[in-house]
């Protein structure tokens, strides 16, 4: 008899344990909507420019920025979780070197670490330096500074989930080495490229500063240098 492909263990385990997904995203909801008035507050008071206001332009605009935000939680949650599952469905079929609960806590620690330190980066520096930049260029044409509350909590969320995810790089970097898929040499030798490819990516992403541009783009050639030293020294 055929074994089955890998896809469909996954899948099958996937659809077993929906009922544990459901009962986390849930938990994880109800806990994140408590909270989110309190996190709203926060970024607002940290993040929004002096002389800036915001404002709901529909009855029901503070509450969907809460249980969108709850909802993110719950989806991050439930992806955490069905990851874990997939890598047991792997590691059983032996598809991977054989790699213990050791080291993938090990590997979600460091990989909870750069997210965080990416999600600060972004907060602590990042998104003042573009708001600030943003509401200057809006005095100097003559206009008030006034945000939709959902068009600024999303900016806010999607800059510092996109340089959390961005700091990912030495440990993508680092598993690729490990699973063989690059050498050094070979980062190395790229490395003038990607180095254009970081500025391309922050142009895109940031308003059009140098500042803000190399805000972005020396993080991510920082990090790239630092996965070459360590895959040396690995």
């Amino acid at each position: 008899m055929a074994k089955k492909p890998a896809y469909d263990d996954i899948v099958e385990n996937l659809r077993a344990k929906s009922w544990v997904y459901v009962s986390i995203a849930l938990i994880t909801f109800v806990a994140s909507f408590n909270f989110s008035s309190n996190i709203i507050e926060l970024l607002g008071d940290k993040l929004l420019p002096e002389g800036a206001t915001l404002i709901y332009l529909s009855p029901a605009e503070y509450l969907i920025l809460r249980m969108r935000i709850a909802g993110y939680a719950a989806i991050a949650s439930c992806f955490l979780i069905s990851m874990i599952q997939i890598w047991y469905v792997i590691r059983s079929r032996s598809l991977l070197p054989d790699i213990g609960i050791g080291k993938v806590i090990g590997i979600f620690v460091i990989s909870l670490a750069l997210f965080t330190t990416g999600a600060l980066y972004s907060l602590e520096l990042m998104l003042p330096t573009v708001l600030n930049y943003l509401q200057n260029d809006a005095a100097e044409a003559g206009l008030d500074t006034t945000y939709s509350l959902s068009a600024f909590y999303h900016f806010v969320f999607l800059l510092t989930f996109a340089l959390g995810i961005t700091f990912q790089l030495p440990l993508i970097v680092t598993l690729m080495l490990k699973l063989e898929l690059t050498t050094t040499e070979q980062l190395a030798e790229y490395r003038s490229h990607l180095i254009v490819v970081f500025f391309i990516m922050a142009a895109m992403i940031t308003p059009p500063d140098v500042i803000s541009q190399f805000l972005l783009a020396i993080p991510l050639i920082i990090l790239y240098e630092l996965s070459i030293i360590i895959g040396k020294l690995s």
